[in-house]
């Protein structure tokens, strides 16, 4: 066999070694992945759900204007607030009102107000149609939180350890309830 034969047999040997030595070694690396136990560094967190739809608590009177003229106007109402609301916790003693806002804050797109003072005038604005009676009243929208603490186990996997309270959080401090009507009266709605 000739030199340039010679090598060029080597060269194949060569390469052929080489792709048969990954092809052994890459299912041994496989192997050892697959049967290493996954680890996790295991801790405590929070997690907050929101539950069930908003509602709302009335902050002071219903005030009324009449729209007299012959096109619709806006109409303003200034009202004196009568009532404090409070946001509420119901849960671990451990953990107060603070802290359960703090926690619904940073896990959720909601601000919560911690209370709302009475002796505060507001002001609505307003649209009313012609020869119509418009009705409103200042309130605070309420929005009712579950905060849990959840834990990451060695495994991985997470686990609810308890729930820790309810959160009854002021949502939005001042929101309108509003109606209009040509009769003796009306309800406001939210």
């Amino acid at each position: 066999m000739n030199l340039r034969n010679k090598r060029a047999l080597s060269a194949t040997l060569a390469t052929t070694a080489l792709i048969t030595g990954a092809f052994t070694a890459a299912p041994t690396m496989a192997n050892a992945t697959e049967q290493a136990p996954m680890r996790c560094e295991g801790y405590v967190y929070s997690k907050v759900f929101k539950l069930g739809k908003p509602w709302y608590a009335s902050r002071g009177p219903v005030v009324s204007k009449r729209n007299s003229s012959s096109s619709k106007s806006t109409l303003v109402y200034s009202i004196k607030t009568t009532k404090t609301r409070t946001t509420t916790w119901g849960g671990e003693a451990s953990a107060s009102v603070s802290w359960g806002i703090a926690q619904v804050e940073a896990k959720t797109k909601y601000e919560v107000a911690k209370s709302v003072a009475k002796g505060r005038t507001v002001t609505n604005r307003m649209t009313v149609d012609p020869g119509k009676r418009g009705y409103t009243q200042p309130m605070v929208e309420y929005q009712k939180f579950q905060v849990e603490r959840w834990r990451e186990l060695g495994n991985c996997k997470h686990d609810r350890i308890e729930i820790v309270g309810i959160l009854k959080g002021i949502t939005s401090s001042l929101h309108f309830a509003e109606c209009q009507t040509k009769k003796a009266s009306c309800t406001p709605k939210p």
